[in-house]
């Protein structure tokens, strides 16, 4: 199993990073591997959606629900993919009044050696450099501060 922790502190509030990341509909917007999303319903608290990968000759696609507590935290499990295991967590927690820390963990396992050693690079690149598409992200559209 693969375990992806990363902790940063920012100069955007709790609730543009946490509106950023919910945002799924526009992830290729600023994801290079991100070929396209598909939200599958948005209910409530509850979203699921549907990522394709396409990054360096692999094309592999996974769907999530997300449990979201608005401005605080978002909560990923797996529905489908080629993972015997993917969970996640983002927590957004506010310092002060213009910057926040954010908290990001995720596990996973693929579901056969092979696929691990597929996609298993990429997988592993996308997820560790996740947290800093997300902070350029927030950086372009509401200013670095």
């Amino acid at each position: 199993m693969q375990l992806v922790e990363k902790s940063v502190l920012v100069a955007h509030t709790p609730a543009q990073m946490y509106a950023l990341v919910d945002d799924i509909e526009h992830y290729s917007r600023f994801l290079p591997w991100c070929g396209k999303t598909e939200v599958l319903s948005r209910d409530g608290g509850q979203v699921v959606a549907s990522l394709h990968i396409d990054y360096l000759k692999v094309r592999q696609h996974f769907t999530t629900r997300n449990h979201n507590v608005e401005n605080e935290s978002i909560r990923m499990e797996l529905v489908e993919g080629p993972f015997e295991l993917l969970e996640g967590v983002w927590h957004f927690k506010p310092l002060g009044d213009f910057g926040c820390k954010i908290e990001f963990s995720l596990r996973y396992q693929f579901s056969s050696r092979i696929l691990e050693k597929l996609i298993g690079p990429v997988f592993g690149h996308i997820s560790g450099s996740l947290v800093d598409a997300f902070i350029k992200e927030a950086d372009r559209k509401h200013g670095d501060d």
